[in-house]
């Protein structure tokens, strides 16, 4: 009595709450995805800009990638390779940084891409995980080495900080709650 309507009519509500139950969980690695891009594309600007700190007139900005000093609407760029008489530990901690943030960058958009292709076997969240830690050990040091000494005179913290840091965080807090139950299956 498969066939039944009474048979039908009790195995409807189950099919209509497992649908549910499916376009609920396809909206959660949806939104994981979404979410990972995203801390991934702040963290790429973050990175790229030279808005770490700002000089107080606004005149200028440090980041990861060197210097920028502006005198009107002429501005000048240079590596921390380039600059004069700095603190050896700056260039490492800021090249450091920088190589760190691009390659879980890379990986934070693997795993995003992966999640969007319904493959999240395929994430690769011990490598994730490794690269988080070295990214926020070399972001700390370069913001520490530049908040005290002589190079911290004249400076404030800038937005690239604050975005950076905040783009390491949601992504720690995204690979927690939503993806490491993805790929736990």
């Amino acid at each position: 009595m498969v066939n039944s309507p009474a048979a039908t009519h009790a195995t409807a509500p189950r099919a209509r709450t497992e649908t549910a139950a499916g376009a609920h969980g396809q909206a959660r690695v949806t939104a994981a995805a979404v979410a990972l891009l995203a801390s991934a594309a702040l963290l790429l600007l973050a990175s790229l800009t030279k808005s770490w700190f700002t000089a107080d007139h606004g005149d200028g900005g440090v980041g990861l990638l060197g210097l920028e000093s502006c005198r009107g609407a002429i501005c000048r760029s240079v590596t921390w390779f380039d600059v004069r008489r700095v603190p050896p530990q700056i260039p490492i901690f800021a090249t450091s940084a920088l190589i760190a943030c691009l390659v879980f960058a890379a990986f934070v958009v693997h795993a995003g891409v992966m999640l969007l292709q319904h493959r999240a076997d395929r994430v690769k969240l011990g490598w994730i995980s490794q690269l988080l830690g070295l990214a926020a050990l070399g972001v700390c040091a370069f913001v520490f080495s530049l908040s005290v000494g002589d190079w911290s005179r004249g400076l404030a913290l800038g937005w690239s900080a604050f975005v950076g840091i905040g783009a390491l965080v949601a992504t720690a807090l995204v690979s927690v709650v939503l993806v490491r139950p993805l790929t736990k299956t």
